[in-house]
């Protein structure tokens, strides 16, 4: 990620020459309020040692001020944005603060006595901000139990602002896993990139896993919050892929009976196939067809027929995840085969042993998205966080 510049205050006209104008107009990466504001109407001690006071303006109208007392090592140990920010010459003592009943408030100063800086910022989004204070310095008493999905989308956006995701992502896990276990659909797509932002591995597959799996058919576009066009194309392109891995599988299950029903293998009792059987004595019947391989083949599509598995357009409109389901819930349909002859196919035990094959093919397959691969492109070359089979895909 880029390195942020700090915004400073500066002459329109530098050295008696103007400045060209493409760069007197371009924004600062980061809201810095050039001078500093009044004394703000609330004081929250983040830390109750701290010598940097983070003002903090969170509206572009009513320009509601809070104050947080915080640590400049702890700031600048967790976020390579707000080391710079304090690297800036802005020494400012900090002031006497007003009354207040508040629990979180200033051990009394004197106004005159400067004991760190006093940096003013613009940040329209200060309940995140304070999530992600009270985790740098520790404060995880004051954390909350639950967050919900858009408060924590928001906390991973500001945290990847002020690039400190390092440092806050494993205190976000218990609520990734409290929201993953709530199973709310529609907050997949928002948990995906809330995960994304945070850089988590782990939840960032499972979301993205719970995504395909429920997406409906055809996939419609994704809407969230904060759309972001990447994900949402890989998980597009991933819909795809797995509806092709979906009829790979089901192909081999039906490639069984395909084989039992072709005219190679049509053969007479106790006859390899394509092998005309021995004239039959006088007076005795002559040599008939086996039929108990064209007639199980009939039987096993019946069960698939049942199963809505077969054709695919009895699953063209499901949910992956429920067909898998239905996949997982198969069993062998009961065939009494008695009367095969040498030369049939053992068609009970191979249609057990590839339905057996495909259980274990879908349990170990990736459904969803690999965070590392994603963000590689395509393919990581190194070992992935979360493991899984790697074949070259544009989505990751």
């Amino acid at each position: 990620m880029a390195e942020f510049s700090i915004a400073e205050p500066k002459d329109e006209h530098l050295n008696g020459e103007r400045e060209p104008k493409r760069r007197r107009s371009a924004p600062a990466p980061l809201d810095l309020i050039a001078a500093a504001p009044a004394v703000p109407e609330i004081l929250i001690d983040v830390s109750e040692d701290g010598d940097v006071l983070l003002v903090v303006t969170s509206g572009w109208v009513m320009r509601d001020t809070a104050g947080f007392r915080c640590s400049a090592a702890a700031l600048s140990l967790a976020s390579p944005v707000f080391k710079a920010i304090l690297a800036t010459p802005i020494a400012t003592p900090l002031p006497q603060p007003p009354a207040t009943n508040s629990a979180f408030t200033f051990a009394s100063t004197s106004p005159s006595t400067e004991v760190g800086k006093l940096v003013p910022l613009r940040e329209p989004d200060s309940d995140a901000l304070v999530v992600i204070l009270n985790i740098i310095h520790f404060k995880t008493i004051y954390l909350p139990a639950r967050l919900a999905p858009d408060k924590l989308l928001r906390v991973g956006t500001l945290a990847a602002k002020y690039q400190c995701v390092d440092a806050i992502s494993r205190a976000c896990a218990p609520w990734f896993d409290s929201i993953y276990a709530a199973n709310l659909r529609d907050d997949t797509a928002t948990m995906a990139q809330a995960a994304y932002h945070l850089n988590d591995a782990v939840f960032y597959t499972r979301f993205t896993n719970r995504y395909i799996l429920t997406a409906p058919r055809p996939m419609k576009a994704i809407a969230t919050i904060q759309s972001d066009d990447n994900i949402a194309g890989a998980l597009r392109l991933r819909h795809i892929a797995a509806e092709a891995s979906l009829r790979f599988d089901i192909d081999l299950l039906l490639e069984l009976c395909a084989v039992a029903l072709d005219k190679e293998s049509k053969h007479y009792i106790d006859c390899p196939p394509d092998t005309d059987p021995d004239p039959a004595p006088v007076g005795s019947d002559p040599a008939a067809i086996c039929a108990v391989d064209s007639q199980a083949a009939p039987s096993y599509l019946a069960a698939m027929r049942d199963a809505k598995l077969w054709p695919p357009s009895a699953w063209a409109k499901d949910e992956i995840g429920d067909v898998v389901q239905r996949i997982r819930d198969s069993r062998v349909p009961d065939y009494d085969d008695c009367d095969k002859c040498d030369f049939c196919l053992p068609l009970t035990e191979a249609f057990d042993a590839k339905l057996k094959l495909v259980k274990k093919l879908q349990k170990d397959r990736l459904w969803g998205l690999c965070l590392d691969c994603f963000k590689a492109g395509g393919l990581f070359q190194g070992t992935c966080r979360v493991e899984h089979v790697k074949v070259a895909s544009a989505g990751g």
